[in-house]
């Protein structure tokens, strides 16, 4: 005799809507929350001269300021756990931080070089900048409406996207299956929801905890 093998109750919450949604939204605020701090570390460390310390047995020339010597750290943890969140819950739907959360990184970075008006700033900013801008450009010849829509509504069901959409390296998926939908005025408005409303939230938060 056999027994139906029952569902796994960890892979049940995750494709709820809501598991979706929820992961999305927090993966935005906390990606956009620490890549404010880090961004706002950086101008700080670059008008101190490019570099500080704080703590250690040997005598240090320039001190870090609290706030920087608290947030470096945290911000890039607390960047990484965004992008794992985005890749544990939101799967595929709203607009994937996984694509954007590189070229934000590195160009965001590199206009903080580009800003401290210097030859070294200008070569490192300008190389940043290429190493953001590439990635994103990749997958926009993958799908442009996948960069910003994301692969999947709320309910897991994938979207249709074009004949001439193609797999790419952050998403392997086969776009176009037989079940994929059109995506409508309410998916987009949802999906762009994400970094507008909750990623704006966490640069808001970031600011106000940095104290600027």
């Amino acid at each position: 005799m056999t027994y139906p093998i029952a569902a796994s109750p960890a892979a049940s919450w995750r494709d709820s809507a809501l598991s979706r949604v929820l992961g999305s939204a927090a993966s935005w605020f906390l990606f956009t929350l620490c890549f404010t701090l880090l961004f706002l570390v950086s101008t700080v460390v670059m008008g101190l001269g490019g570099s500080c310390a704080s703590g250690g047995p040997y005598e240090i020339a320039v001190e870090c300021p609290d706030n920087v010597a608290a947030f470096a750290p945290l911000s890039i943890y607390g960047g990484l756990l965004a992008v794992g969140i985005s890749l544990f819950l939101a799967r595929g739907f709203g607009t994937p931080l996984t694509t954007w959360g590189w070229p934000v990184l590195f160009i965001g970075l590199g206009l903080a070089f580009l800003l401290a008006n210097e030859l070294t700033g200008y070569i490192i900013g300008g190389l940043f900048v290429v190493m953001g801008a590439a990635p994103l450009l990749l997958e926009l010849r993958g799908s442009p409406q996948r960069v910003f829509l994301g692969q999947r509504a709320a309910n897991g069901v994938q979207f249709y996207e074009g004949e001439r959409a193609r797999r790419s390296l952050l998403s392997p998926t086969a776009p176009n299956p037989e079940n994929a939908i059109q995506p409508t005025t309410a998916h987009w408005l949802v999906a762009l929801a994400m970094p507008v409303l909750f990623g704006g939230l966490g640069i808001y938060v970031a600011r106000l905890w940095f104290g600027v």
